[in-house]
This record gives structure tokens, sequence and C-alpha cells, in this order.
């Protein structure tokens, strides 16, 4: 399993493609809360935090973690590359996991650069106002949970189809489902049957941990979710096995 993350980890870092994906990141994130006026630029919003950057930060990776992640198996199986894999002595759900681990570290040396941003708003921040230490360290395991489950979607996504443009195309769109859901369904007027769908979307737990206060049920959603979807992947894998 260990191997196999660590493969994905060399395979992107070998490439010219893994550091552009980590460029488009940092610079997309830097114009948008830095340099260009507009909603999520700090230093308009008049805050010692980093809030917008927390609430761009989804748009984005909702179409990047996709593209890092779809030739996890829409590779391996267009190459054939996928029966090598089966014949090792691995269980498939370990040859997910493995993959996941490998994505998550990557996802993780996306992120870590953007901490510069609350040095920089620490530095600008005056004398009298104060930074919520804890928002933003919650806000950032928000982050990465969100990521997992991106991740873990795209790595699903992958073992549909050997076609790369396939399974980027169905990636982004459950994560987009998925995290917008409420958006999507704002028309009822059942509170009870709202807040139902509310909860099973992504965004009501990401932006809960932004508030600064861990909650185990935003976490056991999180784990829950990475976990339906690693289990799917395992499953269809089984399935190419027969």
């Amino acid at each position: 399993m260990w191997i196999i993350a660590k493969k994905e980890i060399n395979d992107f870092f070998s490439s010219w493609v893994g550091y552009t994906i980590i460029t488009v990141f940092l610079t997309t994130t830097t114009l948008f809360t830095w340099i260009l006026d507009n909603q999520f630029n700090l230093l308009n919003a008049g805050f010692a935090d980093l809030n917008t950057f927390f609430s761009l930060s989804p748009i984005i990776l909702i179409f990047l973690l996709p593209s890092i992640c779809i030739k996890s198996f829409s590779n391996e199986l267009k190459t054939g590359t996928i029966e090598i894999l089966f014949s090792k002595p691995i269980k498939n759900i370990e040859l997910v996991l493995g993959k996941f681990i490998g994505y998550f570290i990557i996802s993780i040396f996306n992120i870590i650069p953007t901490v510069i941003y609350f040095i920089g708003i620490y530095s600008l921040k005056d004398d009298t106002a104060l930074i919520d230490i804890g928002s933003t360290i919650t806000s950032y395991i928000g982050l990465l949970l969100l990521s997992c489950s991106f991740i873990s979607i795209s790595i699903f996504s992958s073992v549909l189809s050997n076609n790369q443009i396939v399974s980027f195309i169905i990636s982004i769109f459950i994560c987009f489902f998925l995290f917008f859901i409420n958006e999507f369904f704002d028309f009822i007027n059942d509170p009870k049957v709202y807040d139902m769908i509310n909860y099973i979307g992504i965004k009501e737990h990401y932006f809960s941990l932004n508030q600064g206060i861990i909650s185990i049920k935003d976490i056991s959603y999180f784990f829950a979710l990475n976990y339906l979807f690693i289990y799917l992947s395992a499953i269809n894998l089984s399935r190419m096995k027969k």
C-alpha cells in the first residue's frame, strides 16, 4: 500500500505536469485573494482572517484535484497495467487506499505554501486587530478533509472509465453536485427535508469547520463520505477481476 502511495507521489513530482498544477493553484488563489479586486480579496474583506481564501479554495479544487487523480486507474485500465496490479499480492482496498494516500500527500504539498497568506495577513494587520488562530487551524483541517473527499470521488470516477476525459467530467460533476447540493434544492419548503439534503452536502460540514469548532458530526461525515467512495472503488475493481 505504501509502495503504491510512494509511486503516485514520485510520478506526480517527476513530471512538469505536477509542478504546473501546484503553480496553477497557488497563482489562482494569490491573484484572487491578494491582487485582483473581487469578493475574495483578503485586503478588501477588512478582517484579519483567511475566510475568503477558504471560500475560494473549494471552487478551484473541484477542478484541480480531479485533474490530478483521474489517471489513477483510468490510465491503468487504458494501458492494461491494471492486470499487473491485480497479479500482485495486494487487496483491492489496499490498492485504492495506496493511491488515496499518495494523492492526499500531494494535496498537502499543494496546500502548505498557502500558509504564507496567513503570515501576510498577520504582518499587515493593525496592532489592535486579533487573528483567530483556532478558526484558521480548523479551516485548514476542513480544507484537507475537503481535499480527501474530492480525491476519493476522483479515484472512484477513474475506476469507472479508461477514458481520462470521461472520468474527469464524472468526477467534476459528483464533486460539484455534492458541494452545492443545497443550492440545487433551495426550492424545497419543508425545513426537515431541506436540512437532510443540506447535511448530505459537503459545503455544510466544510464551512462548519471554518467557525473554529471541530464537531464530531462534521468529522464523521467526511470519514463516512471517503469510506463510501473508497469502498465503491474497491468493489468496482473486484468486478473487473472476475
